[in-house]
């Protein structure tokens, strides 16, 4: 049986089709035209804006199955790499604004509890009283209990968005809010890249601009290299421009959920760190007295490498232990190197040190060395120390050197000096903090030195192991009544374990290690060996004591040294530091300057956080010049203190008692810029007093 067709309908539908491709032919006409002119735009902006960016959009090389698809509502949509599916469905704007309304409306925002500090009425540091009121105040304000911010409002200090897609997200956000700091995350790209189709970006980078804003872009990052790039960011502007951001994820992912995964993981390392003011004058003062005990500069940099020369860096780490024999068999074909108390392991076990690495201030960690080594054998010994060190230490050893520490007052102070005296800069040795063997490896890998060995710097502990060395000054356990100090504890963070599963370590020695990393990643070095059963170093080799062979060959170690003090240290030749260097008017000046700026008259949440941001930008402008060292004087203060008030601003309903709350913190932050207005010309020069009785 024949069906019968209805030749009507079926032309009707056929007309339908041909006319629905035809219209689809229309907008892909309509699409090219408009997203070639686009792209052309987006380039020049960005070769204005973003010369780096430009570049790479110059230089990419799209695959052969690169394809927009233009979609019923006539905009771009796009299939990602690896995957099956488009991005967007056929009206990506409808759908793009209906996922702004449900997180603008159900936002989530970064957040930090600044009750947390510790409450210490017994220290008289200006710092310490001041964080002291902090944490006070932001207790009674906690205590009101009002109702938090629900909803992102109309300004808002950041905004850090994960996934650019095709970008239309990003101009319908900026019309809804303004941000003062707006960065950008994208993994693929080459999403970004299909972006430039159907993006005005030139139209964002020029609203944002016009704003007084900042825009980052974060392109083909993972999530190692994100951090990097924020951490530069943060050391550059300061961390207020992350503490209290808005948390927008557009486009789905593994990559990109696993990116925010371990930025949440992360975030902590930037909620402390920033220096303070005690910190900075004391640092500045131990500089001071640096140069007038006629300490050698480090000034020099390795012109080539040295592979042959065994350089033992020690640490007080369990694994110290296991590799006692090898270091006693192996000492005098190697330069001995201990870290901080290790020196007082290595001499309970009989194992001769050639340099000893120091970096801590305080007068207290002056007087435990004082205790815990004979003076006699000290002036065997040969000094490494950052600039920050306790100055008197010097006069202890045979010889000191001394090496400039990055993000220091007194760092500036000198290279200033390095370049008005003997007309160079002064090198500054990298990730060489939070702990001593960061300084050690620092030191050492700048000297040009690549046979490396690392014994004792675990950065943790097996889960049931011990926490120092044997023979170290610390107690066994902390709670019991053995002699020895107290060690800090670790607290249950775990770091994969160089010959084991993983190892147990807290916050400080978490930051070691990825500093540790980082140092080993700059130099590019691969054939350090870390010994023992502490935490695995990526870019080390994970090797037991047992596998150690002997050093065969032996060194002229008197030559070695000295060629470390003569090829690398330079004593300036001055005597003391001019008062032009110190700038006591300069500092006067500048605070005078930032207390006008807190005295203006603020009407709302928008205009408080511009006086913020005017006040650190303004403070941010004296980095890398003269009054380099006044800037860290400042820095970590004006971080402490803004990154609270800017939270504090954008945390509550209430804007009224948001600006309230805001008010009285602004007089806690005069007062303290006063304070140090008024201790900086009585005390650039004072040595840290901590600890002395």
């Amino acid at each position: 049986m024949i069906k019968n067709i209805d030749i009507n309908n079926e032309l009707e539908h056929i007309s339908e089709k041909l006319e629905k491709t035809i219209k689809h032919q229309e907008r892909e006409a309509i699409f090219a035209t408009e997203a070639n002119e686009r792209f052309e735009k987006n380039f020049e902006c960005f070769a204005d804006f973003f010369p780096d960016i430009a570049i790479a959009i110059k230089n990419f090389k799209t695959k052969n199955d690169f394809c927009l698809h233009v979609t019923d509502s006539g905009h771009g949509n796009f299939i990602p790499s690896g995957g099956s599916t488009l991005l967007y469905s056929q009206d990506p704007m409808a759908q793009t604004k209906k996922q702004i309304h449900m997180q603008t409306s159900n936002p989530a925002f970064s957040f930090t509890d600044y009750t947390g500090y510790p409450e210490n009425d017994d220290d008289t540091r200006i710092h310490i009283r001041y964080m002291t009121k902090l944490t006070q105040f932001m207790k009674n304000v906690r205590a009101e209990d009002k109702p938090r911010l629900g909803k992102l409002p109309s300004s808002f200090p950041s905004a850090i968005i994960f996934g650019i897609g095709l970008g239309y997200h990003v101009p319908l956000l900026l019309e809804q809010t303004q941000f003062d700091y707006t960065f950008l995350v994208e993994p693929d790209f080459e999403q970004f890249f299909a972006s430039l189709f159907c993006t005005d970006w030139f139209e964002v980078i020029n609203k944002v601009d016009a704003d007084g804003g900042c825009l980052f872009f974060h392109l083909g990052v993972d999530h190692e290299s994100f951090i990097t790039d924020i951490e530069k960011i943060a050391e550059d502007i300061g961390a207020f421009s992350l503490v209290r951001s808005f948390c927008y994820q557009h486009t789905p992912g593994v990559e990109l959920n696993d990116l925010i995964k371990q930025w949440s993981n992360d975030y902590f390392r930037f909620q402390f760190g920033h220096g303070f003011y005690n910190d900075a004058i004391t640092g500045l003062a131990h500089c001071i007295h640096h140069i007038r005990n006629k300490a050698a500069l480090l000034t020099k940099t390795a012109q080539e490498m040295d592979f042959d020369t065994p350089i033992f860096i020690v640490g007080n780490g369990p694994s110290l232990d296991e590799a006692e024999v090898f270091l006693k068999n192996n000492h005098q074909k190697g330069i001995v190197i201990a870290a901080g108390t290790a020196i007082a392991s290595l001499y309970n076990k009989g194992i001769p040190v050639d340099f000893h690495v120091l970096v801590e201030r305080p007068y207290s960690n002056y007087k435990i060395f004082g205790d815990i080594f004979p003076a006699d054998e000290y002036k065997k010994v040969n000094l490494l120390g950052l600039n920050t060190l306790y100055p008197d230490t010097n006069k202890r050893y045979k010889w000191a050197g001394i090496a400039g520490k990055g993000n220091e007052a007194g760092t500036c102070l000198m290279e200033v000096l390095c370049l008005t005296h003997i007309y160079q800069g002064l090198p500054l040795i990298p990730f060489c903090n939070p702990v001593v063997a960061n300084a050690a490896l620092s030191f050492f890998l700048h000297m040009g030195f690549r046979n490396i060995y690392l014994f004792g710097v675990d950065n943790g502990k097996q889960l049931s192991g011990s926490h120092h060395s044997k023979d170290s000054i610390y107690k066994v356990n902390n709670d019991d009544d053995t002699l020895g100090y107290t060690c800090l504890e670790f607290d249950g963070r775990l770091l994969k374990g160089n010959l084991s599963e993983s190892v147990i370590t807290n916050d400080l020695f978490f930051v070691a290690h990825v500093q540790l990393e980082k140092l080993l990643a700059h130099y590019k070095v691969t054939s350090c060996i870390n010994v023992g059963h502490g935490a695995k170093l990526q870019g080390a080799i994970p090797t037991a004591v047992e596998h150690l062979i002997d050093i065969e060959r032996e060194i002229d170690k008197d030559l070695a040294i000295s060629n470390i003090k003569n090829d690398f240290f330079t004593e300036l030749p001055i005597d003391d530091v001019e008062d032009r260097f110190i700038a006591i008017d300069k500092l006067e000046e500048i605070c005078e300057h930032l207390l006008s700026i807190i005295d203006e008259n603020i009407t709302g949440r928008a205009t408080a956080a511009k006086q913020l941001q005017r006040q650190a930008r303004y403070v941010y402008s004296l980095k890398g010049t003269t009054l380099g060292h006044i800037f860290h004087i400042i820095k970590g203060s004006l971080l402490y203190y803004h990154c609270p008030m800017i939270t504090l601003l954008y945390q509550y309903e209430d804007e009224v008692f948001c600006l309230e709350k805001y008010k009285q913190l602004n007089k806690l932050w005069k007062c303290y810029i006063q304070e140090i207005m008024a201790d900086y010309k009585i005390h650039y020069d004072e040595k840290c007093d901590l600890g002395k009785e």
